[in-house]
């Protein structure tokens, strides 16, 4: 059945997706940290090694905490599809691809790649947040990725929601 005017495909973000794969890091890090300064203080073994393991155990607890507080702009907007084309979630904030600049879907796995066309630049009518200059080279090339893992909605509902607003006039492939 083809979608009415006013519809609107919303796959919202999942909070718990984006965390549960930082969580295991950081308590492990935080464990191992713990480890390191009862180590220290009981004297057991070199000093020196139990303050490494402390500064790589906080090291890595930092890295994936900071990259999980870094993706925020990613996760503060849900991936949305109607009849005026797809509005995609990405690091610099939301980029809005009308159905005639968009030249393919690709699926690998549960990662989708919204492809643009040869002829879409930044300046397209309809075309909005490729400007920044991590955006655009990748829209233009291997296509802007969305994991579907990390929204409310699985890749099949999303896939089906491309094909139902395009018109069937996206090209859906497989890596």
């Amino acid at each position: 059945m083809a979608p009415g005017v006013g519809e609107l495909f919303i796959a919202e973000v999942d909070q718990d997706a984006w965390l549960r794969p930082v969580v295991p890091w950081v308590a492990g890090a935080g464990l191992v940290a713990v480890g390191a300064l009862v180590a220290l203080a009981a004297g057991w073994g070199p000093p020196v090694v139990a303050l490494a393991v402390l500064v790589v155990a906080v090291a890595v607890a930092a890295v994936k905490g900071g990259g999980y507080l870094f993706g925020a702009k990613r996760r503060s907007s849900p991936l949305m599809v109607d009849l005026a084309g797809v509005r995609l979630p990405t690091g610099q904030g939301p980029a809005v691809l009308p159905w005639d600049a968009l030249r393919s879907v690709v699926v690998d796995g549960p990662t989708l790649y919204f492809r643009v066309r040869p002829s879409v630049t930044p300046g397209t009518p309809g075309v909005e947040g490729l400007h920044r200059r991590d955006a655009w080279p990748v829209a233009s090339g291997p296509g802007l990725p969305v994991d579907t893992r990390l929204f409310t909605r699985d890749r099949d509902e999303i896939l089906e929601a491309v094909r139902a607003f395009s018109g069937d006039a996206v090209r859906i492939t497989q890596a």
